[in-house]
């Protein structure tokens, strides 16, 4: 007889050898006590990210392709459809967390919270990084917080599979959030539980990120008027321009989400 896992680590890769070996190691602390399988979906990878990901039990699925718009929530997908854990947890593979990550998460999922996510905090190795994390601060002093962040968080699968998985949008989480907040359901933040990521932040990938917020608040129904105000107050002008991106592309092939 096939035991069922109590819970199914999701970790997407695309090409994150300097990280991934940090990320498997934290999780399987992580995970002592527990039941578990981690589902590694290495998304075209070029580098040594299977390689190193080898040397941890985990179950590889190399994913060669690409028919989504939005790869990562198609890996996401991948996974989910994949999982046979009771919760679903997805950590991405630049993140570390600690060792009492599931047994502090795991207890908030009760009753109609299905979601619950990890305090994220950019490490602070490099001067770009220390600025980041200084910048994380402010949300301290935003009206409404900081939204429950995608990379590090654990989720009912039966929540996940009554509002149909993830779909191929640039912010799968929120996405997620939403759709959940839709059938009554509640996504929370347990700020106790600080998780690091521990990617080395360049302006490309401060650039890249903003305009891939841009793009996903336009898909999730996020007026401009609101998207600029966001922009203003957090000091993030390229999310103006991805949200300008997303509704010119619309507009001109007639996408809808899906």
């Amino acid at each position: 007889m096939t035991i069922r896992p109590l819970i199914s680590v999701i970790v997407c890769a695309h090409n994150e050898e300097d990280y991934v070996s940090k990320c498997l190691s934290a999780l399987q602390h992580a995970l002592k006590g527990y039941e578990n399988e981690i589902l590694l979906i290495a998304d075209r990878c070029k580098d040594n990210t299977v390689k190193k990901s080898q040397e941890y039990p985990v179950r590889i699925i190399e994913k060669n392709w690409k028919h989504w718009r939005s790869s990562y929530s198609e890996s996401l997908q991948i996974g989910f459809l994949n999982a046979k854990g009771y919760y679903l947890s997805i950590v991405d593979a630049d993140i570390v967390v600690p060792p009492n990550f599931f047994r502090k998460l795991i207890p908030c999922i009760n009753g109609r919270t299905v979601s619950v996510a990890a305090d994220v905090i950019t490490y602070p190795e490099t001067f770009l990084n220390r600025l980041m994390n200084a910048w994380e601060r402010t949300y301290k002093l935003a009206p409404a917080g900081r939204a429950p962040y995608g990379a590090a968080r654990v989720l009912l699968r039966n929540a996940l599979k009554e509002i149909g998985g993830f779909r191929d949008v640039p912010t799968p989480d929120t996405d997620v959030d939403i759709r959940f907040a839709r059938h009554g359901y509640n996504s929370v933040t347990n700020k106790e539980v600080k998780v690091y990521h521990m990617r080395r932040i360049t302006l490309k990938t401060v650039v890249n990120g903003q305009i891939n917020c841009g793009r996903g608040r336009y898909w999730l129904g996020i007026s401009f008027s609101r998207t600029l105000g966001h922009a203003l107050l957090r000091f993030r002008p390229f999310t103006v321009y991805g949200w300008l991106l997303e509704k010119r592309l619309a507009e001109r092939t007639n996408l809808k989400l899906p």
